[in-house]
C-alpha cells in the first residue's frame, strides 16, 4: 500500500428537479457546476502523521480517514495510515445545495483509490458511503453527478443514467445568503410526510413529474427542439418550486429574491437542493 503524490479536481453540482422525492423512488435530474471547484492534493513525507489543510479540516478528515482503516481492518485488509499533507481547496460554498460534502467525498475516494486498490465501479458506492457521515442517509445522487461530470438521471437503488447532453439552456445561480444542513431539510419534509401523509404522497407524485418534464426538456432543447425543450424545462421547474413551497423549504428571503428574478424576466426560479436556503437558479429565455 502506498501512498504517493496525488492531485484531483472535481466540480459542484445542482439539481434541476426531483430533491427528497429522489429518497422515495422519483426520478431526479442533476447537472455538474463547473463554476464550483474543489481540488484535492496529497504531498507524502517521512514524518509522522498525516497533516490537513486548512487547519479547520484536520479533526474531520482524521475521523474520517480513521473510519475507513477500522472499516478496512475489521474486513482482514491491511491499512497503512497515510503519512504527509493533505491540501484541499474549493469554491464550493458549504450548505447552499451545491454539493460540497458530496464533492470532498468523491476527491477522497479518488485518493484512496489507489492505495486501498478500489475499482472504479466500486469508487460511486465507496464515496457514497463516506457522504453517509455528513447526512445519515445519502441518497447517492450528489456523488454520481460529481463522479460522472456531466448531466444524470437518477433513481434510487437503480444509481445514475448520464443524459449525453450537450447543450442547455441558459441558467444563473443566485445565493440567498442563507445556509441550511441538508439533514434539516430532510427532517422537515418527514415531519411533513408525518402530519399530512395524503398529502405528501401527491407532493412527491408531483415532484415526480416536474422531473420527468425537466428532463424531456433537457433532451429536446440538446436535439436541436429549443422552443418546445425551453417549455418543458419551465414547466418542470414550477412545479418543482411549488414542492418545495409544500414542504415549506422556501424562506422569506429566498422568496423575495425568486419573486424578483422572475420580474427581471426568469421563466422559472427554484431552490436547488436540499432547500432552507442556498442557491437559486434561474431559467431565461434564449438571447
Amino acid at each position: 500500500m502506498d501512498w504517493v503524490i496525488f492531485k484531483t479536481e472535481v466540480t459542484g453540482k445542482w439539481v434541476l428537479a426531483g430533491e427528497h422525492s429522489v429518497l422515495r423512488g422519483a426520478t431526479a435530474v442533476a447537472l455538474p457546476h463547473k463554476e464550483a471547484v474543489l481540488r484535492l492534493s496529497f504531498t507524502p513525507s517521512d514524518g509522522s502523521g498525516l497533516g490537513v489543510e486548512p487547519k479547520d479540516a484536520q479533526e474531520f478528515i482524521g475521523e474520517l480517514v480513521g473510519s475507513v482503516a477500522e472499516a478496512w481492518e475489521n474486513s482482514g485488509k491491511t491499512f497503512q495510515k497515510p503519512v504527509g499533507t493533505l491540501t484541499i481547496e474549493s469554491t464550493i460554498p458549504i450548505g447552499a445545495g451545491l454539493g460540497s460534502s458530496a464533492a470532498l467525498c468523491v476527491a477522497l475516494t479518488r485518493w484512496m483509490a489507489g492505495p486501498l486498490r478500489i475499482s472504479e465501479p466500486e469508487q460511486i458506492d465507496f464515496a457514497t458511503h463516506l457522504e453517509h457521515r455528513f447526512h445519515g442517509r445519502s441518497s447517492g445522487m450528489d456523488v454520481a453527478v460529481i463522479a460522472n461530470g456531466e448531466p444524470i438521471s437518477f433513481v434510487m437503488g437503480q444509481g445514475s443514467k448520464l443524459m449525453g447532453i450537450q447543450k442547455t439552456p441558459k441558467f444563473t445561480f443566485h445565493d440567498t445568503g442563507l445556509r441550511s444542513r441538508t439533514s434539516e431539510a430532510v427532517v422537515r419534509v418527514e415531519k411533513f410526510r408525518e402530519e399530512s401523509p395524503e398529502i405528501a404522497v401527491k407532493v412527491d407524485d408531483a415532484m415526480a413529474r416536474a422531473s420527468r418534464k425537466a428532463m424531456e426538456g433537457l433532451v429536446l432543447y440538446d436535439a436541436g427542439s429549443t422552443q418546445k425543450g425551453l417549455l418543458l424545462v419551465q414547466e418542470g421547474m414550477r412545479e418543482a418550486r411549488e414542492c418545495f413551497y409544500a414542504w415549506q423549504l422556501v424562506p422569506g428571503e429566498a422568496r423575495r429574491i425568486e419573486e424578483d428574478l422572475l420580474k427581471k424576466g426568469a421563466l422559472a426560479v427554484k431552490l436547488t437542493g436540499a432547500g432552507g436556503g442556498g442557491m437559486i437558479v434561474a431559467l431565461w429565455p434564449d438571447s
